[in-house]
């Protein structure tokens, strides 16, 4: 069979429509999640039973695709899927499949479709009707205000994409199918993928002058805010229900897991057995938290009741079953999968409750980093004489794609631009002597088309942003060589003195000639966060707000060789009477005021 028939079955297998599988149910209608793991029933990727098993049949795949290499063993890996989907809900195979496809050498060959292919119906605008803007904005269903971010389709596409890449479980070691991996620093980037979101969310929220997310730790409270996706094989969430547990797992269950976990923080130390073990870096606390295999319970990770039990996991599911008193369908709520929790606003609620454990960890136990030694390196914080305003570096630079000459054409060499519009002689240049740089940024709404598997076509919102670059100015003060990183943050200017706020917009490398004056040119979207951590390209940018919205570009430098853990230098606390500000002390950090402006 050739690959591109072997691609053409790949590509219908994961986009075959089927009616979505209802949960386990007691005689009273009752949700039962916790029931055995069968093919017959909804499969819950946040489960660690339902996990466990569908990274087995992963590893069935690979020992097929391994007895027989090539296209012929990706044949037979297509032939058992095909068998097993017909046995029930068709996504444990899918989920399968996706992981052998994404962690075995001959998998790769194989194409995963875009969410938007694979699952259309899942993607839809809920398309609630939109509270008016003058409304306060901390009136019960506000949130709808934030409906485009939520369900955005290439976020929800990011965390179901996380789930594949990094199962609780581990996944299967593609030379030996029944050891399992973890990936180095999974808990951290756990944690950081959370964080990150948050930031983003919250910054979202400030546009239209709502709080930050009040974290959901309080097990016992009615949760005011309702959600309904309008998404087929999804039961709403009505307002005004109290989180509740099913048959094998009670939220007095939940809170004692929740309670041994912020002790556990505050104290720095886990428990194992009746072994007190020292948390020595996030990796632990993140790891048993989620929990995942890595988990301190050790081979009790995946038991709900164990000592720190599945505290994350079992808050997404504990928060998909809480349905309507009346709704006998069988049907969880989004949060009971990866490529629908983002759309709920309870997932950035309990997400600020786990965070909130992690990092009172962090703040209680880390010192604070030594931000002093970074590169003999030079970005400028103010060309004139005298004291210097804040956040007006001259060396941070953006310029739109648009108004750029040239830069549309296929050969356009955008460092060689910049070095000639702001190096050399226009060097001590401040930016508004320049007509191709700017100090604000736009966002706009657009439409995006969403075709159902019905043929119908949805409009649905989309924030999107004008394409821009940025162009640096780093002068080397050594005579020689120097490979630096270069490290670009955004914070709005309300939350700018709030580590936990700092958004990541970019990381690279660049080599630095000796005593050079040099000029950097950087577009946008050529960012990791992008590229490599799957962010979507489109909500890189915050909104802002119609009459513009304050923001801070952060520039550090760091030396290249240096191993520093996501989220630099934000992930630790600052020292006692340090502001975020005062980095400006150092010569290898700038800051600049920018504007964004919503213009639709």
């Amino acid at each position: 069979m050739s690959l591109s028939e072997l691609h053409a079955r790949t590509r219908a297998l994961l986009c075959r429509e089927s009616p979505p599988a209802a949960l386990p149910m007691t005689p009273r209608g009752e949700l039962a999640p916790l029931e055995p793991p069968s093919s017959a029933h909804r499969f819950l990727p946040f489960l660690p039973s339902h996990l466990k098993q569908a990274v087995s049949l992963a590893a069935r795949f690979m020992g097929l695709a391994n007895a027989r290499p090539g296209e012929e063993g990706l044949a037979a890996v297509l032939d058992e899927a095909e068998q097993r989907i017909q046995q029930g809900d068709p996504e444990w195979v899918k989920y399968a499949l996706r992981v052998f496809i994404a962690h075995h050498p001959e998998g790769r060959h194989l194409p995963v479709p875009p969410l938007h292919e694979r699952a259309p119906h899942l993607v839809a605008p809920s398309l609630r009707p939109e509270l008016p803007r003058r409304g306060n904005p901390g009136t019960p269903g506000a949130e709808i205000w934030l409906d485009y971010f939520r369900e955005d389709t290439g976020l929800n596409e990011h965390f179901d994409t996380w789930q594949v890449l990094h199962p609780a479980t581990g996944y299967p070691d593609p030379t030996q199918p029944q050891r399992r991996l973890l990936q180095a620093q999974r808990g951290e980037q756990f944690w950081y993928v959370h964080q990150q979101v948050l930031a983003r969310y919250d910054t979202e929220r400030l546009a239209f002058g709502m709080p930050r997310v009040e974290p959901l730790q309080d097990y016992a409270s009615p949760i005011n805010e309702g959600y309904d996706a309008r998404l087929p094989g999804f039961a709403p969430r009505p307002p005004g229900l109290s989180p509740r547990g099913f048959p094998g797992y009670d939220v007095t269950d939940h809170a004692m897991r929740r309670d041994r976990l912020f002790t556990a923080a505050s104290s720095g130390l886990l428990w194992q057995g009746s072994t007190p073990l020292f948390i020595e870096d996030l990796e632990q606390l993140a790891d048993t938290a989620e929990s995942n295999m890595g988990s301190v319970d050790g081979e009790a990770w995946a038991d709900p009741l164990g000592a720190y039990g599945s505290h994350h996991n079992l808050g997404h599911v504990l928060l998909a079953c809480l349905t309507g008193p009346r709704d006998r369908s069988g049907f969880p709520g989004v949060m009971a999968s990866p490529a629908t929790a983002a759309r709920d606003p309870l997932f950035y609620r309990w997400h600020r409750h786990v965070d909130d454990i992690l990092d009172t960890w962090q703040s209680t136990h880390l010192p604070p980093h030594e931000l002093s030694d970074g590169p003999q390196v030079l970005v400028r914080k103010w060309l004139g004489d005298g004291v210097a305003p804040l956040h007006q570096s001259p060396d941070i630079l953006l310029c739109f794609d648009q108004d750029i000459p040239g830069a549309a054409s296929p050969d356009f060499d955008g460092q060689r631009w910049s070095e000639e519009t702001f190096g050399g002689d226009y060097w001590t240049s401040p930016p508004p002597s320049f007509r191709s740089s700017t100090h604000t940024l736009r966002t706009r709404m657009a439409q995006h088309p969403v075709r159902l598997p019905d043929g119908r076509e949805l409009l649905k919102p989309r924030l999107e942003h004008d394409a821009f670059h940025y162009v640096l100015r780093v002068e080397n003060l050594l005579p020689r060589e120097q490979k630096v990183t270069v490290r670009i943050y955004l914070a709005a200017d309300a939350f700018a003195e709030d580590r936990r706020m700092w958004m990541e917009m970019d990381r690279f490398d660049h080599t630095l000639r000796p005593s050079a004056q040099a000029v950097i040119f950087r577009p946008a979207n050529l960012s990791p966060v992008v590229r490599e951590r799957g962010w979507p390209a489109n909500l890189l940018l915050p909104r802002g707000r119609r009459e513009g919205m304050l923001f801070r570009f952060m520039v550090m430098l760091t030396h290249a060789e240096q191993e520093l853990v996501s989220g630099y230098p934000f992930d630790r606390p600052f020292p006692p009477g340090q502001r975020i500000a005062d980095l400006l002390s150092l010569p290898h950090v700038a800051t600049r005021n920018i504007w964004i402006t919503h213009v639709s």
